[in-house]
């Protein structure tokens, strides 16, 4: 990515280091491997799907940013 700004780069990436990453995993939800985002409540929030089985992108309940329970 290139970013082109009249500013100094010390004012763009100012606090940067103070982000946190999120915090992805990959699980098994129901058979069906995906990547989650832990949220504070013990769910996950769906990233990606990991399946090779396409019936598994058209279930509503595996869309993206839906939420599943993760242990």
């Amino acid at each position: 990515m290139i970013l082109w700004t009249p500013m100094q780069l010390e004012l763009v990436l100012e606090g940067i280091e103070d982000m946190c990453p999120p915090q992805h995993s990959t699980v098994s939800y129901r058979g069906v491997p995906m990547v989650v985002e832990k949220t504070a409540s013990g769910q996950g929030k769906i990233i990606r799907l990991l399946s090779t089985d396409p019936a598994d992108y058209l279930k509503a309940e595996h869309t993206p940013g839906s939420f599943v329970t993760i242990c």
